[in-house]
């Protein structure tokens, strides 16, 4: 079999290399798309995961709150538990910063209210630690440690802990890493401005840190200051955001559970990679969709490989035959094809890793991007190895070739070897069974129908999935009687139009049925995702345009740049929110703060969702939250009255709950029941909110803290006259965003195409592939009519009328994929917005179906078929007819 396969197959593909080629590129497309969007999404967690593990050193069990953070005086009472050898507290911090002093009072007057962050573009981890007692956690090297620039090295630990201590000999000492400081050029001595709250503060670096676990951590954005530093310049006095711990592995349950006991409800006492777990979690639907777009690419490149080894079948019969006829069993020949496949696979998957992590570097953007907007998790763009991801592509790869390639491997094995030596056998045409097909199609889309209800019923989301394959199934299943009855309809039309030659090409398109139905699947599902995805996201986006325009009602929103970084350690000052309720035109204030909260679910991991703090009774006069049901003014007034929560249609969605059901939150208050009083539609996260009265959230979290505001205005104020007075109320001291409320309904929907931009690009690449099946097609097809073009060349057809014939065919091609997988988008459409998005992400999206969706995928297709075409078309022009037919 080996000698067969060097002999035999790889002679042929070698001599054959330009359509060896084509057939490994889509199987390389395939495969790279498939592992770039699993590298993409691997990297992004495995960065959040390798940054908490680098900032934990040795720790193997933590204490962590909400991200409010809780008393530092816990601190002690961890420490004293028995079972914890070491226990060091920390506040961490995420902030933008830039490298420098801070900017002059009139560079902070041009840059506020604007969407630039200016000079503060880079985002930097702030770990306030406690020098005395991180040494047993190996946060910083024990050696090794360096100067910024020069200065030379110092390879022993003396000065790895004179290091440490410089980071309290001044105030707002700060440690960074050493590939920050080459980077941003930074030297001892050097200024680095972090944003507080707003606030610019500027930090001296007195250390750099040569720590290759540091370095992984956050891309080596990591800077270290002393514990009180960061408590100071971030308003956390007395607050700390986690507690590391050292235990003895044999006493671990014992100290988790005295722990437990001896701590306040609200704290989690847990392993390090708990918070990865839960990040996991709450970002596991996003990851799976994108995963299950990839597959697409994959599937549409199975055709090619089957129309590649078809092609094999059809130009090697004769020597096939000679082969059987010399003694090669049938398992030999049909191995030999199936071997040809293996090799386009093999070659394909292993090309798609190098082309897949070139792609992952594209996509890395935009998961992070999507990652930070949506779920506040901070992931550094760098990629990290995916072993198991490089095995399952080059694995997908194999099974696809094997799989696409046993049907022309089989027919190759059952034909005789008296048939396959008669040249005249060339134009046998292969007749699929059409009815068969149809009915198992009918059958499939029957399943796709119970897949879906049963996902609904069930809750649960993975048979969503299960439901679109088995559509693509049936349609697909479909494709050969489409074929006929587009060729058949449009015969008469193109008799008249196009004369003989057209004809013929809408014939020769009927005849080869079972070969054109391939491509016309891959056509298909390359329009159906087209089609689905465009009616999904624009749905999905005018209903958060909806959503915007009524929900958002303030004239101006203030909060201080990096606030989506810091997140719950941002605090506008007490004096300038006093100042902007007092402000000329200003008629109501509604000051927002939150935090993020470990919800256990029901028989599910712990999972995070958001609280926040509002002003209802604003909320119930100014604003408008649309509510599933109810009257929005009615239930803010009753939810503020009662003491009640507002929960997003997400969270009820996930946990199960409803309009009068209580829910349990840990608080620093303690255990609190609170009851829903209403579900509204939100469309910021998936992963959940809850909406409470400031008062309340006050009492809950003992702050009163203020993160951003939404200021109402009295009518006819000036807007721009208003903005100008709030950023004289900072006094030069705060860089703040302040945006009318035109320009955030921007910014939200300008964060949504940012989203879906992988998405596009996935399908870019699926309609890429099934054009270059429409050519390897095509010049199957060419190849399997040899005989006939020599006929009509000979009885004196011009080369333009072959020319016509082959393009003739490849327009229909592309008609019949257009119709067929415009009718596929329509039904997965429904299944993405109904079942998929439903189920995942708990969204309600209101469907809307823009009829020049279909005209677009139509237009695009067909351009695309007939340029693919151009090739294969001159190759039938240019074949010498007494080559053609020399055999007869």
């Amino acid at each position: 079999m080996s000698f067969l396969l060097r002999w035999v197959s790889l002679r042929h593909l070698l001599r054959e290399w330009p359509r060896a080629l084509l057939t490994i590129g889509g199987v390389t497309l395939g495969v790279a798309v498939f592992v770039s969007v699993r590298l993409a999404n691997h990297s992004a967690l495995a960065s959040f995961s390798q940054t908490v593990d680098a900032v934990t050193g040795k720790a193997n069990l933590e204490i962590s709150g909400d991200a409010a953070g809780f008393d530092e005086r816990l601190f002690l009472v961890a420490r004293a538990t028995p079972g914890v050898r070491a226990a060091a507290p920390l506040v961490e911090v995420y902030a933008l910063a830039k490298a420098g002093p801070p900017a002059d009072r009139a560079v902070f007057a041009g840059a506020l209210g604007t969407r630039a962050r200016g000079p503060y573009r880079e985002t930097v981890l702030v770990l306030g630690i406690d020098v005395f007692s991180e040494g047993p956690f190996a946060l910083y090297p024990a050696e090794g440690a360096s100067a910024a620039g020069p200065g030379g090295s110092a390879g022993h630990a003396a000065r790895a802990r004179e290091g440490a201590l410089a980071l309290l000999e001044r105030p707002f000492g700060a440690a960074v890493t050493a590939s920050f400081a080459r980077g941003h050029g930074l030297r001892l001595g050097d200024s680095l401005t972090v944003l507080a709250s707003g606030r610019p503060v500027s930090l001296t670096v007195r250390w750099s840190i040569a720590s290759p676990e540091l370095e992984q951590a956050f891309a080596g954005n990591v800077v270290l200051v002393d514990i009180a530093t960061a408590q100071d310049v971030f308003g956390r006095e007395g607050q700390l955001d986690r507690v590391d711990l050292i235990v003895d592995p044999a006493r671990r349950e014992e100290v988790v559970a005295a722990l437990t006991r001896r701590l306040p409800p609200g704290l989690e006492v847990g392993p390090t990679a708990t918070r990865t777990a839960q990040v996991e979690s709450m970002v596991r639907a996003f990851a799976l969709n994108l995963t299950a777009l990839s597959f697409i690419a994959l599937f549409v490149a199975s055709f090619l490989i089957f129309n590649a080894v078809s092609m094999a079948v059809l130009r090697r019969r004769g020597e096939i035959g000679l082969l059987r006829a010399l003694g090669v069993t049938r398992a030999q020949a049909g191995g030999l094809l199936l071997g040809e496949g293996l090799i386009y696979g093999l070659a394909g998957g292993l090309l798609g890793l190098a082309a897949g992590a070139a792609l992952a570097r594209l996509a890395l953007g935009a998961v992070a991007r999507t990652l930070t907007d949506l779920y506040l998790v901070h992931a550094a763009t760098r990629l990290h190895p995916d072993p198991t991801g490089a095995l399952a592509g080059v694995g997908l790869a194999l099974v696809t070739a094997a799989l696409s390639a046993l049907a022309p491997a089989l027919e190759a094995a059952r034909t005789p070897p008296a048939l396959t030596l008669r040249q005249g056998s060339l134009v046998e045409a292969q007749h699929p069974p059409r009815a068969g097909l149809a009915l198992g199609g009918l059958g499939a889309l029957v399943l796709a129908a119970v897949a879906a209800l049963w996902t609904v019923r069930a809750r649960h989301p993975e048979g969503g999935f299960a439901s679109a394959a088995l559509l693509l199934l049936a349609f697909s299943l479909a494709a050969p009687a489409v074929v006929v009855a587009v060729g058949r309809s449009a015969d008469p039309l193109l008799r008249r139009l196009g004369g003989v030659a057209a004809s013929l090409g809408a014939r020769d398109l009927r005849e080869a049925a079972a070969r054109t139905g391939a491509i016309v699947s891959a056509l298909m599902v390359a329009v159906g995702m087209m089609v689905a995805l465009s009616i999904m996201v624009g749905s999905f986006r005018r209903t958060v345009e909806v959503w915007v325009r009524q929900t958002l009602r303030g004239d101006l929103y203030v909060d201080p740049v990096g606030h989506r970084m810091a997140a719950a350690a941002t605090a506008l000052p007490a004096s300038f929110v006093a100042a902007v309720r007092a402000l000329p035109g200003v008629e109501a204030v509604d000051g927002f703060r939150g935090t993020r909260v470990t919800l256990a679910r029901p028989g599910a991991p712990a999972g995070v969702v958001f609280v926040g703090g509002v002003d209802l009774g604003v909320e119930a006069r100014y604003g408008h939250l649309q509510f599933l049901r109810g009257s929005s003014a009615r239930i803010l007034e009753r939810a503020r009255a009662a003491g009640a929560v507002l929960v997003t249609e997400s969270f009820a969605h996930h946990q199960r709950v409803s309009v009068g059901d209580t829910i349990r939150l840990a608080t620093p208050a303690g255990e609190a029941r609170l009851a829903i009083a209403g579900v509204f539609y939100d469309y910021t996260t998936d992963a959940g909110a809850i909406l409470m009265d400031e008062s309340l959230y006050a009492r809950l979290w003992r702050e009163r803290r203020t993160e951003s505001l939404a200021l109402y205005l009295r009518p006819g104020a000036n807007v721009d006259s208003v903005r100008a007075r709030v950023l004289e109320a900072a006094g030069g001291h705060l860089v703040l965003s302040v945006m009318p409320n035109r320009l955030l309904r921007q910014r939200v929907l300008t964060v949504f195409d940012q989203t879906f931009q992988i998405t596009w690009a996935l399908q870019a690449i699926a309609v890429l592939v099934a054009v270059l099946g429409v050519v390897g097609a095509l010049t199957a097809l060419i190849v399997q009519r040899g005989r006939d073009i020599g006929i009509l060349r000979a009885a004196g057809a011009l080369r333009s009328q072959v020319r016509s014939m082959v393009l003739v065919e490849s327009g229909l091609l592309g008609l019949c994929g257009a119709l067929l997988g415009s009718v596929a988008g329509l039904a997965l459409a429904l299944v993405l917005v109904f079942v998929i998005n439903k189920e995942f992400f708990g969204w309600t999206i209101r469907l809307a179906v823009d009829p020049w969706i279909f005209a677009r995928a139509l237009a695009l297709i067909l351009a695309a078929s007939l340029l693919g075409a151009l090739g294969p078309a001159q190759f039938a022009a240019t074949r010498v007819a007494s080559e053609a037919m020399r055999t007869e």
